[in-house]
């Protein structure tokens, strides 16, 4: 069976019309991108995203602009989407879900993609170019934390100043971080295929396989959890989780949220770890029990993660 026609591409925006329509340009370029379905969920925006995304997306035929109710967040957008998709098609073999301040810089992306077997991986992540760092932002992380590693992140999320703080120095830290990386490596020595812990949640792609195995787009939360449940689902589902430099994009980050922290940000961050504590509580058990959790009514809606400071941040 040949998958070049069943792979979906799907994005969300949340009043960043400029944003996606550079996303949908950018993807218009990659060969064969007739041969893929995108569809685009506006998260409720609330503003003339709608009308102008319709005028781009009217240019193709593969690609379709789905109005949602209410804003889903994330991974809820996503998930809502390829619902939609499943009602009139067959499973596609792949599914990535991307932001959509993404860029496509490899025409050949979707061909390569095509060249791997959807049926012998779990989830693929990419190389994604951070625009903040110029480093790959994969592996998000590269082996599963430890319950000491969870417990220093759970640290962070007690206080509002110092997860500021530390999405402030974050780059600075993964800059440092992948240059002593680069040192250790062999000069001539091309990047290769690496089972991972975690994908960043910028851009994942899933395998058919994932959800034959019963694996589902985690949205039990609207922010900030995207990595942890991915990882952890595979675990379950004993797939790998793939790292692939091959496949390249670019990632403009903190174009929708902001690159600092904004007080709600930092509560959806606080609300998606001790989600993802409750949800694979088995993986830490330890740390399940009495968890950071913020209980309130946000004020402020965001349509996806654009910067999302992560486990792997290693500060």
């Amino acid at each position: 069976m040949s998958y070049r026609d069943k792979t979906l591409i799907i994005t969300v925006n949340f009043r960043q019309a400029d944003c996606t329509r550079q996303f949908l340009n950018s993807a218009s370029r990659l060969e064969s991108f007739a041969s893929c379905k995108v569809l685009i969920v506006d998260n409720n925006s609330a503003d003339d995203s709608i009308p102008r995304i319709r005028q781009a997306a009217s240019e193709f035929r593969n690609v379709e602009l789905l109005p949602a109710s209410h804003n889903r967040g994330y991974f809820g957008a996503a998930r809502w989407a390829l619902d939609q998709y499943l009602e009139h098609h067959c499973p596609p073999g792949w599914v990535a879900v991307c932001n959509n301040d993404i860029e496509f810089e490899d025409s050949l992306f979707l061909v390569k993609l095509w060249e791997k077997d959807p049926m012998s991986a779990g989830v693929i992540a990419p190389s994604i170019i951070s625009g903040l760092t110029g480093y790959d932002a994969n592996p998000s992380i590269r082996k599963r934390p430890s319950p000491f590693r969870m417990l220093r992140y759970r640290l962070w999320l007690a206080n509002y100043y110092a997860m500021w703080f530390k999405q402030w120095l974050s780059p600075s830290v993964r800059i440092i971080k992948k240059r002593h990386i680069m040192s250790r490596r062999i000069p001539t020595a091309q990047p290769v295929s690496q089972p991972i812990y975690a994908p960043h949640g910028s851009f994942v792609i899933f395998s058919r396989k994932f959800f034959e195995a019963g694996g589902f787009i985690d949205d039990g939360f609207f922010l900030y959890a995207e990595e942890f449940s991915i990882a952890e689902m595979s675990i379950r589902l004993r797939l790998p989780v793939i790292h692939e430099p091959t496949l390249r994009v670019r990632h403009k980050e903190g174009q929708s949220t902001g690159r600092m922290l904004s007080r709600d940000s930092y509560l959806r961050q606080v609300n998606g770890f001790r989600y993802a504590l409750a949800r694979y509580k088995d993986s830490y058990p330890e740390l399940a029990r009495g968890a950071p959790y913020a209980r309130t009514t946000f004020g402020i809606d965001m349509g996806k993660s654009s910067n999302p400071p992560s486990v792997g941040d290693g500060v």
